[in-house]
């Protein structure tokens, strides 16, 4: 499946396309803003290196990384300091392990940044979604929720949220979703403001927006529903209307 491919049916099931190549033009990007892909996870599951999984003429990390590109001036690619990557630099891992240690890599190197993290993973999160959770609101941590939880692998951490990560990271605690728990007990110094079903619905089913491939299974499950969908949205429009 290409990625155009994949534009073609997210607008005929009136998803939003995944990138839009001129939206920089008219949305300055902050100096202190940086992407961060997270490509650093064994892919066991994947049989292979998820990160060099192919959409259109790039990989999904590429792909990952573009839309960040049209967010944030600067991205970086947590892949454990691999750095085989031409276009991006690569950051080794901070402390801790799995998605935590590849942010607080980031933090490390960028300590007074805001961070936009999605994962490689996630193909189907549109760069419009992505400009909302940057630019919607000032709380340090900026995740979105719906049916099936919340979403650490797409989500903006400001300075504050990423120095309560660290610190939750050095008590033994690696679980992002965690951190989302935030200030709702009054004693923790970030704020956490979740993107909610109904905000999210403005680019499309939640479920497939945030479709995580870790399988082979996952693939092609994703492309069916792709399909499914799309088939479905054009019976819809061909459906003749009463009255």
């Amino acid at each position: 499946m290409t990625h155009a491919d994949v534009d073609d049916k997210l607008l005929a099931m009136g998803h939003q396309p995944l990138s839009k190549p001129s939206e920089n033009a008219t949305h300055p990007l902050p100096d202190r803003r940086t992407g961060v892909v997270l490509a650093g996870g064994a892919s066991r599951r994947m049989g292979r290196d998820k990160a060099r999984m192919p959409i259109d003429d790039t990989t999904w990390l590429e792909h990952a990384a573009r839309r960040l590109a049209a967010v944030c001036r600067q991205v970086l690619i947590a892949d454990r300091g691999v750095g085989d990557h031409p276009l991006w630099p690569s950051i080794d891992d901070g402390p801790g392990r799995g998605p935590a240690a590849g942010i607080l890599g980031a933090h490390r190197k960028f300590p007074q940044h805001e961070l936009l993290v999605l994962a490689c993973d996630l193909p189907a999160v549109p760069v419009s979604l992505l400009r909302h959770l940057a630019t919607s609101t000032k709380a340090d941590l900026v995740i979105p929720r719906h049916g099936d939880g919340i979403e650490p692998l797409c989500a903006l951490y400001r300075p504050r949220a990423l120095q309560g990560l660290e610190a939750q990271v050095a008590a033994g605690d690696y679980a992002l979703h965690h951190l989302a728990a935030g200030s709702s007990d009054g004693m923790k110094p970030w704020t956490v403001h979740c993107i909610e079903t109904t905000v999210i619905a403005r680019w499309g089913e939640p479920k497939l927006l945030f479709s995580n491939l870790n399988t082979p299974q996952d693939v092609e499950r994703f492309k069916h529903h792709l399909d499914t969908s799309q088939t479905l949205a054009a019976s819809l429009a061909r459906r003749p209307h009463n009255g």
